[in-house]
This record gives structure tokens, sequence and C-alpha cells, in this order.
């Protein structure tokens, strides 16, 4: 199994998720969801990232992608209801930005950021 990644404090998830939003917005992202009872699923591939946020309210993570231009016009929404842990990696030039949200039940939803060419990666 890969190295966990380093957990974001709950009390940063809202600041953390703004940061991410606005270094990342507009790079291809890809959800995969690991769930132990349905399997991996792979829920989009390389698409312009819109949005990641986390809404203390309702107690839910959302992450939104598409609705940039006419190829993907309209944004596409992926919540997590009840998220228990943010896991983060450490981002280095040459690697992909990618953090897990781990849900109440333990299914474990992996975001990946494709650095695009002026972030300094592929």
């Amino acid at each position: 199994m890969a190295q966990e990644r380093p957990e974001v404090p709950r009390e940063r998830w809202r600041q953390f998720l703004d940061d991410v939003t606005r270094q990342y917005e507009g790079s291809d992202v890809t959800i995969e969801v690991l769930d132990s009872s349905f399997g991996d699923l792979t829920q989009t591939e390389r698409l312009p990232l819109a949005y990641v946020e986390y809404d203390e309210k309702d107690d839910i993570f959302s992450v939104g992608v598409g609705g940039r231009d006419g190829r993907y016009p309209v944004v596409l929404r992926h919540g997590i209801e009840r998220p228990q842990r943010i896991l983060s990696d450490v981002v280095s030039p040459d690697t992909p930005r990618a953090f897990d949200v781990v849900d109440a039940e333990g299914t474990q939803t992996i975001i990946t950021i494709h650095r695009s060419a002026e972030q300094g990666g592929g």
C-alpha cells in the first residue's frame, strides 16, 4: 500500500481547499473512489478543476469540474458526505498534486490535480 499522506487538521479544511482552488483552478483533475463494497471507480479523468470546498453547515466536501468553456460547459459536482479526514501530499514540481478524502464509512476518494506546464509540471 502507498505511503499515507499527512492529514490536514479539520480547522484548516476551508482555508486549505480555498488555497487549492485558487492555485489550481482550470488544471486537469482526476477523481477516483476506492470503496470496499463496490470496488474502485474513476468518477472523472482529466477534466478542468472548477473548485474544491467544504461546507461545515451541511458537513459535505465537494469538488467541481468543468464549466470553463464550450468543451466542458457544465460544472459537474462530486460530493462526499460526512468527511472524516483530508490527507494531502507534499507538493513537488514534478508530480501531480493529490489528496484523499475519507468519509464516515471509510470510503476513500482520491483527487489528483495534474499540474499544467505554466504551474511547473506535467
